[in-house]
């Protein structure tokens, strides 16, 4: 990240970066050359080549594939995506969040310090899974994240320098990977199965994933291809999710002053009662502060495409084969657009702000066709559990604890994020108690 940072710094929108003998990549970093990379000239490039490992867990879903399938998948998702699906699907998990709330403050105490990294992930996998397959994943929840941890113990750690990178995993780790996501499958394949024989059950989005490729192309869409699609969407869903919401929870903890704002802003849309989905629009700070952390430390960290043909970008020539890579780590730290770009600073996201800027200077969720297709899922579920939060608990990172950036398949910490928690509501009796006690003495 810091070498990619320092390559748009010094060699401006577009540079061509060697790794080994002749083995060239180019980095495209200014939002004009993104927009031209990503919308101009889009149809000479596919996806990186390179997602081997990735691809053998997601299949071909919709962020994989290519062409003609991915257009199908697209246009069979996309309606799934409508902003009213998503308020019913926020307010849904409201409840999924208070549980989660729930379970933190029975850990908390004075002094105690835990790591909430694997409690966000868990919220996300719930809520997503949910989401995607309904109280058929409800019933396997505690199975799958179990399932899913091991996973990420043994998933290749993301290397320190570019061409550490091209180290292969050991083989113990691969066969412990390839065992959690046999099992993982068995889980999905099972969800499919009992779909199949009762459709009446709460299944998500699966029937409509269904009769959508039915309907789309007159054939029944098979169980691999359902698998799929179900896959690539949870864990797309909940790993930016989960992620996202630690590095939120680092800015609150390090700015108790933008913490403190958006409490106010939350209680004063809507007091004590939990919020809506239809009425986060209030929480206009809130999505200011959730828009700078995901600047400053996107879940989705870098993008990459493979050019079919020759072409250019910027005026330069990008030969067939090359490898061309977006980092939005980068891009979101061009001073032309960001200054003094490493503070944390909410103002930026103003609509007087946003208007300076270039569109493709901020793009957290990628951009161009084949941007995420649920960045406005994430930003709503974002605010909604931010909210819920602040009512109730304060989130403070451990003094010392090591923040290093993990550039895996989103932005993680390396170190996980260790916290204490203080109830507000405990807080708060234990004021009025000793106010109370005061005014007797």
């Amino acid at each position: 990240m810091a070498f990619f940072t320092r390559v748009a710094a010094e060699y401006g929108g577009i540079a061509r970066i060697r790794f080994g003998r002749n083995n060239y990549s180019y980095l495209v970093s200014d939002p004009e050359h993104i927009r031209q990379l990503l919308i101009e000239n889009r149809a000479a490039y596919i996806k990186n080549t390179r997602y081997k490992l990735l691809a053998r867990v997601l299949g071909k879903g919709l962020l994989l594939s290519e062409g003609t399938d991915w257009n199908r998948q697209r246009k069979i998702a996309k309606p799934l995506f409508k902003l009213e699906a998503l308020h019913a699907q926020v307010n849904r998990g409201r409840a999924d969040v208070a549980h989660f709330i729930d379970d933190l403050e029975q850990r908390a105490e004075p002094n105690r310090f835990f790591d909430i990294e694997p409690e966000f992930s868990r919220l996300s996998q719930l809520l997503a899974g949910s989401w995607i397959m309904g109280d058929l994943f409800r019933a396997r929840a505690e199975a799958i994240e179990q399932i899913y941890l091991t996973a990420t113990k043994v998933w290749p750690a993301a290397p320190r320098s570019a061409l550490a990178g091209y180290k292969p995993p050991p083989v113990r780790a691969v066969l412990e990977l390839k065992k959690a996501f046999s099992d993982f499958d068995k889980h999905i394949y099972d969800i499919i199965g009992e779909y199949r024989s009762n459709t009446s059950v709460d299944c998500g989005m699966i029937p409509a994933l269904v009769n959508g490729h039915k309907e789309f192309t007159g054939e029944e869409l098979s169980d691999k291809a359902l698998r799929d699609q179900l896959v690539t969407m949870f864990i797309a869903a909940h790993e930016t999710s989960g992620t996202g919401m630690c590095w939120i929870h680092y800015f609150l903890s390090k700015y108790p002053d933008v913490r403190a704002r958006v409490r106010e802003e939350v209680t004063n849309a809507f007091g004590e009662e939990q919020p809506r989905a239809e009425k986060l629009s209030l929480l206009d700070y809130t999505d200011r502060v959730v828009q700078e952390a995901f600047r400053i430390y996107s879940p989705i960290h870098s993008l990459s495409r493979v050019a079919v043909e020759d072409n250019r970008i910027g005026g330069y020539f990008i030969p067939k084969g090359a490898t061309v890579i977006v980092s939005l780590f980068a891009t979101h730290r061009l001073t032309k657009y960001w200054k003094n770009p490493e503070a944390f600073d909410p103002e930026r996201f103003t609509a007087e702000e946003c208007a300076k800027r270039p569109p493709f200077a901020y793009i957290p969720f990628a951009a161009g066709h084949r941007n995420c297709l649920g960045g406005t899922m994430a930003m709503l579920q974002a605010k909604m559990t931010v909210a819920q939060l602040v009512q109730r608990v304060n989130i403070d990172l451990m003094p010392g604890h090591p923040i290093e950036l993990m550039p895996s398949t989103t932005m993680r910490m390396r170190h996980g994020m260790q916290v204490s928690l203080e109830p507000l509501r405990r807080s708060a009796e234990a004021s009025k108690s000793n106010a109370l006690m005061l005014a007797a003495g």
